[in-house]
C-alpha cells in the first residue's frame, strides 16, 4: 500500500473518531458554531483524502 493510501486511511479515521465525538455529545445553541465548523472539516478532510487516495501510480 502506498504512502499516500496511508495517509488518506489516516485522514478518514481521524475524521471518523476525532470530531463527531466533540461537535455532537450535546445539541444547544452555543454548539452550533462547533457543529458547522466540525461539518467544514469534515467536508474538506474528506475530499482531502479521497484526492490523495486516488492519487498515485495506476495499475493499468
Amino acid at each position: 500500500m502506498s504512502k499516500n493510501k496511508m495517509i488518506a486511511l489516516g485522514i478518514f479515521a481521524f475524521l471518523v473518531l476525532l470530531p463527531f465525538q466533540t461537535a455532537y455529545i450535546e445539541f444547544t445553541v452555543e454548539s452550533q458554531l462547533l457543529q458547522v465548523l466540525t461539518m467544514a472539516v469534515v467536508i474538506i478532510g474528506g475530499i482531502a483524502g479521497i484526492i490523495l487516495f486516488n492519487k498515485g501510480e495506476s495499475s493499468h
